[in-house]
């Protein structure tokens, strides 16, 4: 295999990689986490019906015993205790005043039983044996009724209404049939000598159909609800187990275990060894409570439907995405690793490169721009060989023009030695001062000397002014002691003064010019400060020195402000600045801002050109 297909190779390999990690991975990541959170949900939704279904019993069964409750109370109390009369008139009476007694009865318990339509029975059980049943007759013997829970709870606690319960399908109550697993209310209530003045009475109790067998009925239909179960206050069932004596059996052996609360736990219910949740909600007004068992299977039913469609969109997905896969690597993958092949022959400084622009939009315009990219790199070579030879001619045009430089301070210091013969010490000095500027500006533009050196040097300048205008101002200098040994490019200050002098005083008569030149530090700065009174700038004049901008070939102004600043900028950056505060016709200042870090730091640089005879500063 060559080093090209390798490499075309590894670009397969590299994509394909990517693709695992960044797609396949994520994506069955995405669906396993999915799956979870749609298990969680359909749990959680299915334990939400449940304890929807159980408040929905608890409510109703609730209100069945309150109502109940209060109606047994309400016939008991009613004018002073006259039904409980009445009925003990129907167990001594016989013949036709048993028979009026027993109409007035039952009239007087319909009356007081509206609107209530589910009542099945209500019953007097006598002292010492006996009964009186109202509605219809209660076909459970007496002998059970009276050893029953509720009748024992009711005789235990006199004045206060008991509760019991019976379950149509596993027992009788009355003499008319009644529709089986049917949960039926038993109000039971003790008398005492405040509510029967006969004192024959032991117990009056009301047997009423309650919704709740409605309820659960409806509740097994459903699988996915599971089944419920009322269970007393000793975790005995009541009411709902359908005749599953596994059921009943399962909650007797364990008394309390599940009144409360929620859990899991393995259990044989009727069906064999299954998993079940378990969960019981206490009932209002009552010691009773319910309890819904569901097989965890059933709880996640809905999962399985849903995780097959989540399986089958990833599934779908990933046939997808190979096809793209495919389409991926036959039309941008080659086409690309071609323009990859004519970069390496490219390396190799093969300039006759030539790429077939191949595949998408994107792809073929990526090989014209190589095509155009090569075609640039041979004519910037040929550009290249032509600014070298130019240079080459320029090196020499340069060495021939230092001759002149050389040639004015010569011809200078022969002015200067002239007129020294002929003892014209004012043209020799001028000749000196001349001779010294022009010296210190043939050095390299790049070089630093010290403050020290500066101000030799305008000292110099204005020596020359000075004659050029007559002595017509003044030149005053202000140094902050320890900072003439800080290095700056040459000839900063000499514009500035320049600048003063000439611009400056060109509008005074009478007044004498002052210049000021201060040289300080101020924090990480130094400072070199030019002050005069001459006529001032405008702000317009300053905004044009201080900001860029075009010049025109015949615009001379200011070129001495601009070339500072311009100088600044190269040495310093944007560390350093120029700052201009003028009033027209009172002052201006000009202070340079140069970072102490890089004045310390200057170093000058050695003339080596320089011209031996050249006497420069």
């Amino acid at each position: 295999m060559t080093a090209q297909e390798r490499k075309h190779s590894t670009l397969k390999t590299t994509y394909y990689r990517s693709f695992l990690l960044l797609v396949i991975i994520p994506l069955v990541l995405v669906f396993i986490g999915a799956e979870f959170a749609v298990g969680y949900i359909i749990r959680s939704s299915a334990i939400e019906t449940i304890g929807a279904l159980q408040d929905t019993v608890a409510t109703t069964l609730s209100g069945d015993v309150r109502t109940n409750a209060l109606q047994l109370s309400h016939f008991v109390y009613i004018n002073d205790g006259e039904f409980p009369q009445t009925a003990v008139q129907v167990h001594h009476s016989s013949g036709d005043a048993w028979y009026e007694a027993d109409q007035l009865l039952q009239r007087a318990f319909r009356t007081a039983m509206v609107p209530s339509h589910d009542i099945l029975a209500g019953g007097f059980y006598m002292q010492g044996g006996g009964a009186v049943y109202m509605k219809d007759d209660i076909v459970i013997p007496e002998d059970v009724v009276r050893v029953s829970g509720w009748y024992q709870d009711a005789l235990s606690r006199p004045n206060t209404v008991t509760l019991g319960c019976y379950d149509t399908s596993r027992i009788r109550l009355t003499s008319t049939p009644q529709q089986g697993r049917q949960l039926v209310l038993v109000t039971a209530l003790a008398t005492n000598a405040a509510t029967d003045r006969s004192g024959e009475i032991e117990v009056v109790a009301f047997f009423t159909t309650s919704e709740t067998g409605d309820v659960l009925a409806a509740q097994r239909r459903d699988v996915g609800q599971g089944m419920s179960v009322i269970l007393d206050e000793e975790g005995r069932v009541l009411f709902g187990d359908a005749g599953n004596e596994a059921v009943r059996s399962f909650f007797e052996e364990r008394p309390g275990q599940y009144q409360s609360g929620s859990r899991t736990r393995r259990a044989d219910l009727g069906q064999g060894q299954r998993d079940y949740y378990f969960q019981a909600k206490a009932i209002p007004d009552t010691s009773w409570s319910v309890v819904t068992f569901v097989e965890e299977s059933s709880l996640g039913s809905g999962f399985y439907k849903v995780g097959g469609i989540l399986a089958l969109i990833v599934a779908v997905l990933l046939i997808l995405f190979y096809f793209y896969s495919r389409y991926f690597l036959n039309a941008i993958i080659d086409p690309v690793h071609a323009v990859c092949q004519g970069m390496a022959r490219l390396d190799q400084s093969d300039l006759e490169v030539q790429v077939e622009p191949v595949g998408q939009r994107e792809i073929r315009e990526l090989a014209v721009s190589f095509n155009q990219m090569v075609l640039s790199i041979k004519n910037m070579l040929h550009l290249t060989e032509e600014t070298m030879e130019k240079k080459h001619q320029a090196e020499i045009q340069a060495l021939q023009s230092q001759i002149n430089p050389h040639f004015v301070v010569n011809a200078l210091n022969s002015i200067r030695f002239m007129a020294q013969v002929a003892q014209f010490d004012g043209i020799r000095k001028m000749a000196e001062a001349l001779v010294s500027i022009v010296s210190c500006s043939f050095r390299s533009s790049t070089s630093f000397y010290t403050v020290r050196e500066e101000l030799e040097m305008l000292e110099t300048y204005v020596y020359l002014m000075r004659i050029r205008y007559s002595n017509g101002f003044e030149v005053s200098y202000d140094v902050q002691p320890g900072c003439e040994d800080y290095r700056l490019p040459r000839l900063m200050l000499q514009p500035v003064v320049e600048n003063a002098i000439v611009h400056g005083f060109e509008e005074l008569t009478d007044e004498l010019g002052q210049v000021r030149v201060s040289v300080y530090r101020e924090g990480d700065f130094l400072c070199l400060s030019v002050w005069d009174n001459g006529k001032g700038m405008t702000g317009e004049q300053i905004g044009l020195v201080l900001q860029d901008r075009p010049r025109r070939r015949d615009d001379n102004t200011s070129i001495g402000l601009e070339n500072v600043q311009a100088r600044m900028r190269l040495n310093f950056s944007a560390a350093a600045r120029m700052e201009i505060d003028s009033k027209p016709n009172v002052f201006t200042q000009v202070t340079l801002r140069l970072p102490v870090s890089v004045c310390q730091m200057g170093k000058r640089e050695e003339e080596k050109d320089h011209d031996t005879n050249c006497d420069c500063g």
